[in-house]
């Protein structure tokens, strides 16, 4: 178990990474993974790398918008690493077509690095519909 500033440090910045994706920020984003994370996101392959993700969440948001709510999340803390269990819902909206809504899951190892921020270095993810 985290201690609290360790729980409040982490909610901090997950707003900050929900706000940013919400807002189409891929540099922001990217912030929040390690030079060396390995993530398997809901759609697509597998992407290695903090430029790989980078440049995953820039084509991610040209091409379908997305959004995130309906967000939920629990911790596990031990000894400078972190994993995280979340559901979401996220609409994507392609060019010229209408939202679409899905619910997800994900679930994400992390590591609080040197200059104090928590970034996560492997993920899973998984649209429920």
């Amino acid at each position: 178990m985290g201690t609290a500033s360790e729980g409040t440090e982490l909610d901090r910045q997950i707003r900050d990474y929900l706000d940013a994706f919400n807002s189409g920020d891929a540099e922001r984003v990217a912030y929040y993974w390690t030079e060396d994370a390995v993530s398997c996101p809901p759609v697509g392959d597998e992407v290695r790398g903090r430029a790989a993700l980078r440049e995953f969440y820039r084509q991610l948001f040209a091409s379908t918008s997305p959004r995130l709510s309906d967000y939920t999340y629990e911790s596990r803390f031990s000894e400078g690493s972190v994993v995280v269990r979340e559901s979401w819902t996220v609409t994507l909206t392609p060019p010229g077509q209408e939202p679409q809504s899905h619910r997800g899951r994900s679930l994400w190892a992390g590591r609080r690095e040197s200059d104090g921020v928590w970034r996560a270095f492997w993920a899973l993810g998984r649209m429920d519909t």
